[in-house]
């Protein structure tokens, strides 16, 4: 069909794209290689599988935006389709009358999917066009040029394909003849009944033409865009976190000479990476606490500071690398930074599986450990963990009062358990906790069970200082911890929050600390399931469930507190529309518990309009600090005729 000259004018346009566009992934591949090594290849087969069933089934695309996520689909699987169409018109181009397919059944399925596809991907497009300059979504960026230009691309890819088809039909008795080529046909049937041979072959090389360079410079244009995510977002998702979500790198206190991320240098190239490949969907920010109560943090906002900081630094990185802004501060405000509450509902919520807290949590130790740059509070906060060994700074020898009536054996005195008590701070020196502490104890109890506590020996887990930069008071208290449970002989570690649960279960083992670590909701499911304990089910009381987010997203619990609630209710709880994975945090998380909310609405109040909408009575919780945080809530905005229970406290008042 194309004349020599033709051939040879698209094997030079084929040269110059694949030039342009190898030239700048070297440049981005270069960009990404400033970064840290990090290890992210063990287990490849399991990586491969989960990238590979991520992608082609589009699973996370349709989660929380279903209408979304089916035009988005569409539009991915009808690119696999029109890969196999493009490469056969290239055939075609060289060949006339020539097929990769041959001319039956095979031909006629590609063709019929095809057409199909091209009837779908228009109407996405046009979906697209509308949600993002017509009703303008917010969750979206300002429309930009670089959108526009891939809605325009992949509108004349699927019009130059129907036409190219439809121009052919006259000069082909098998397409002529074909319903598979149902659009094609369509088209034909509206094109003038008088057009000359001549004119028919200008007009099938002309769509032929303008398909095939628009495949060309769609490919040039995605390497240059934001749309880069579409080759970089697989990547991610194979070099994702196999291990504990939202993992904070143990850092070697003595050796190292800097600590977090001063600059854009000091990311590791899987952070990097994510800077390329999200796809700027805004599905962080829908979920966000922090943003939805109108506070600085927009997770989407954060990457792409970050990104724009990284492209801008290029020229810097060899000549002058001293002169690289600082992040924190100068690409991101400490608002940002502080705003965060660590919940871990903007990763799960992604379609690429960027990890924003890991990039947070680098500021902040920046922040805290190379500038003492952080909130006023955490003054307090900190001379309580380093004094008093709890975050309150409430005196250490006050640990165990809350025992003194409840005839609690001592480890130490006991010498060896089934199961060690672990109170934590809050269920030891909160008086609101205090009561979810002492329900737990006296289930415990009332079930027989062998346990202990270790009184005045046990000191903060650490989580506070942890999650606020502080890495330094964290793994000061963790090795004591560790050095304390080492002495003692238990089977396993039973906490009621899940903070500590989630630091001694996930992150003491990185410190030497291996042990078998129930959440209290673990254990009470378990007495029940045993017959250890009975309840007296009761359908008066109109329960919803809050998930905290470390137990639920951290940990994956989420049935068993259900499974209770059911046993006490005789009913399912009314469920928010937020709620397990996607569950609204309470706002005490990272360090969020010491720290005053000083912009927009307190993300505690947020939550409980959302419980207040289920019609329910009581929220019920798993989790101390969300406890504190809600009991807070509720006078704050006057709800009285609502209140927050524990599992433990809720267990206990229905016991038989």
């Amino acid at each position: 069909m194309l004349s020599l000259i033709e051939k040879v004018f698209f094997i030079a346009a084929v040269a110059l794209a694949a030039g342009l566009a190898f030239s700048e992934f070297r440049r981005k591949y270069r960009l990404i290689s400033i970064g840290l090594k990090v290890s992210r290849c063990d287990r490849p087969a399991k990586r491969l599988w989960e990238m590979l069933y991520r992608v082609f089934l589009q699973i996370p695309v349709f989660a929380n935006r279903p209408v979304t996520g089916f035009f988005h689909a569409v539009i991915f699987w009808g690119f696999l389709v029109f890969l196999l169409v493009t490469l056969n018109h290239v055939a075609e181009g060289f060949f006339s009358g020539f097929s990769l397919f041959g001319h039956g059944a095979l031909n006629s399925l590609l063709l019929f999917m095809a057409n199909l596809f091209a009837g779908l991907i228009i109407m996405a497009v046009m979906y697209f066009f509308f949600r993002r300059y017509v009703f303008r979504v917010s969750s979206l960026e300002r429309p930009s040029y670089q959108s526009l230009t891939v809605l325009f691309f992949i509108f004349t890819l699927m019009i130059s394909f129907i036409y190219y088809e439809a121009f052919k039909i006259p000069l082909s008795e098998a397409l002529a003849r074909n319903p598979a080529n149902f659009l094609a046909n369509l088209a034909f049937s509206t094109l003038p009944l008088r057009l000359a041979a001549v004119a028919q072959i200008a007009w099938v090389k002309f769509f032929w033409w303008l398909h095939i360079l628009i495949v060309m410079a769609f490919g040039v244009f995605i390497l240059y865009s934001k749309h880069l995510h579409l080759l970089a977002g697989p990547l991610n998702l194979f070099f994702k976190n196999l291990e504990v979500k939202a993992e904070i790198p143990l850092l070697n206190l003595e050796e190292q000479e800097k600590f977090g991320t001063p600059q854009i240098t000091d990311l590791n190239r899987k952070d990097l990476l994510d800077l390329f490949s999200c796809a700027e969907c805004g599905r962080c920010d829908d979920v966000c606490p922090a943003f939805q109560s109108g506070k600085a943090l927009s997770p989407k906002s954060l990457l792409d500071k970050l990104k724009n900081n990284l492209l801008e630094s290029a020229p810097l990185l060899r000549s002058d690398p001293a002169a690289l802004k600082k992040l924190l501060g100068e690409v991101v405000s400490e608002a940002e930074v502080w705003d965060c509450t660590t919940c871990a509902a903007c990763m799960e919520v992604c379609p690429m599986l960027n990890e924003h807290i890991a990039k947070i949590m680098g500021l902040r130790q920046y922040g805290v450990l190379m500038e003492s740059r952080f909130p006023e509070e955490f003054q307090t906060l900190y001379r309580g963990l380093e004094n008093q060994g709890n975050p309150w700074g409430i005196n250490a020898a006050t640990r165990s009062d809350w025992a003194k009536d409840l005839q609690v054996p001592l480890l130490a005195e006991k010498g060896e358990t089934d199961i060690l008590l672990w109170v934590g701070c809050a269920g030891s020196f909160d008086q609101h906790s205090q009561k979810i502490t002492r329900s737990f104890v006296k289930i415990l109890q009332h079930a027989g069970s062998d346990f202990a506590f270790l009184g005045n020996e046990e000191n903060c887990c650490g989580d506070p200082a942890r999650r606020s930069g502080m890495e330094y008071l964290f793994q000061i208290q963790a090795r004591q911890n560790i050095e304390t449970l080492n002495r003692y002989k238990f089977r396993r570690i039973v906490t009621t929050c899940p903070h500590g649960y989630h630091v001694l279960k996930n992150e003491y083992p990185k410190m030497g600390g291996h042990y078998q670590v129930l959440h209290h909701v673990e254990l009470l499911h378990e007495l029940l399931a045993q017959d250890k304990i009975q309840i007296a089910a009761s359908g008066t009381a109109k329960l919803t469930y809050h998930d905290p987010c470390y137990l639920g997203r951290y940990n994956q619990i989420y049935d068993q507190p259900r499974r209770l609630l059911k046993t006490l209710n005789r009913q399912r709880p009314r469920e928010m529309a937020a709620h397990k994975e996607t569950s609204f945090c309470c706002g005490a998380g990272g360090g969020g518990m010491w720290k005053e909310e000083k912009s927009g609405k307190r993300i505690s109040h947020c939550r409980m309009e959302q419980a207040e909408k289920t019609g329910a009575d009581t929220i019920v919780t798993a989790c101390p600090f969300c406890s504190i945080m809600f009991h807070d809530a509720i006078a704050e905005t006057g709800r009285e005729k609502m209140k927050t229970l524990d599992l433990a406290q809720a267990i206990e008042e229905q016991l038989i």
